[in-house]
């Protein structure tokens, strides 16, 4: 029963939110291709304070460290909102990030709308949807995200992890090593 469960809310978030592009660092900037970081600026019309990026591995590849796997799945660090860090499985089928009911409590985001999703078996599942003011995996730092919230009865399903889906590595290309998962930017 709790690997329907897991299943179910797997095929479920794939349908839940569209994904987003969004810019990992602020400022204005320009990365080469051996991944070494130009401030651009004095070129850009909105000259924001300057904010220094997350250390980058050699040739421009963000990691994100596996924790352990769960039926195979690799389950990593996630920090929002700067502050509180979750284990959450690296879903490569979902489209967006959902979080457990008890993650948007403690985290204290507000639900602004609700979706509802049909999963595999055909049923409607309806779920919470609000924002975090970031997300952070490995080296990689997201602003502001859409995220779904499952419903408390799903948390136990879930083991107490959330799923992290292509919201935030949609824009690039992931390669899941033994003990790290590498995100490049794709050209």
């Amino acid at each position: 029963m709790k690997k329907s469960i897991h299943a179910i809310i797997l095929i479920a978030c794939m349908a839940l939110i569209t994904p987003a592009t969004a810019q990992e660092r602020e400022g204005c900037f320009f990365i080469d291709s051996k991944g070494q970081l130009m401030d651009l600026g004095d070129l850009c019309p909105d000259n924001r304070e300057e904010v220094i990026p997350d250390a980058l591995a050699e040739g421009g590849v963000f990691e994100v460290p596996i924790k352990r796997r769960e039926g195979g799945v690799a389950v990593v660090d996630v920090t929002f909102n700067d502050n509180k860090t979750y284990e959450m499985l690296f879903d490569t089928g979902a489209s967006g990030i959902l979080i457990t009911s008890k993650t948007a409590q403690e985290l204290g985001v507000r639900v602004f709308d609700t979706a509802t999703s049909v999963i595999a078996s055909g049923e409607e599942m309806e779920v919470g949807i609000g924002t975090v003011s970031s997300v952070k995996v490995g080296n990689l730092t997201l602003g502001e995200t859409p995220v779904a919230i499952a419903p408390a009865t799903a948390d136990e399903g879930l083991k107490g992890m959330g799923l992290l889906g292509q919201t935030v590595y949609g824009d690039y290309d992931v390669t899941i090593k033994e003990n790290v998962i590498e995100f490049k930017p794709r050209s």
